[in-house]
């Protein structure tokens, strides 16, 4: 089984207004408390729809 580096670990953040983004985990210093700055380097849940399932998401 191969090695999961740390740049494909992605997880679920939501927004102030309640938007939700998966985002890659060391594009952030705390998920609890995502800055917009960071959202930047985010998609929007919606937007990656059947591809979700490519990306190793962490709950």
């Amino acid at each position: 089984m191969a090695k999961t580096d740390e740049r494909d670990v992605w997880v679920r953040v939501k927004d102030n207004a309640g938007n939700e983004f998966i985002c890659p985990l060391n594009a952030l210093k705390d998920r609890q408390t995502a800055t917009e700055e960071e959202l930047d380097n985010c998609v929007d849940d919606a937007v990656t729809g059947r591809y979700a399932a490519n990306l190793n998401i962490e709950e």
